[in-house]
């Protein structure tokens, strides 16, 4: 199995995914998930159609992973290239975290169908910009979210 680092993992910036998120998928022309990583926290808003796995299922239990990946690829029928997008609250510890064990988790024939990606600055960010659009974001509760 060939070495997998932190460096194969993109930084995907919010404009950038709402964009996508905003276009048919033959304008991207790849398929892509947005996989939420927070907990308990994922309680007052989240990017719409996400996938939510909590950091700890995801991370600590293999079965989870697999049934992640298997949720992954009935998603993409023609096999096409993933683009995957993890994120957390702020996208520092848990969503990079995330993206690595899957990264590592995929079998060798497997890197190809996956492009990684983590979300710059996470949900906090997204909620700043976003939350208020429901295009794009469900479940949205500004008053979770004001300081």
């Amino acid at each position: 199995m060939a070495s997998r680092t932190i460096t194969q993992i993109k930084y995907l910036d919010a404009p950038q995914l709402f964009q996508w998120m905003k276009q048919d998928s033959n304008s991207l022309g790849q398929p892509f998930r947005v996989i939420d990583v927070r907990g308990s926290d994922y309680v007052g808003g989240h990017i719409k159609g996400c996938f939510n796995y909590p950091y700890k299922q995801l991370t600590q239990d293999d079965k989870a992973l697999e049934a992640f990946k298997t949720r992954l690829a009935d998603e993409n029928p023609t096999n096409e290239t993933m683009n995957v997008v993890f994120h957390c609250a702020q996208s520092q510890q848990r969503g990079p975290s995330a993206a690595l064990k899957f990264l590592r988790f995929l079998t060798d024939e497997e890197l190809d169908k996956y492009r990684i990606w983590v979300l710059r600055d996470g949900f906090n960010h997204w909620q700043d910009v976003y939350g208020e659009d429901n295009s794009v974001t469900e479940g949205y509760e500004p008053d979770l979210w004001s300081w």
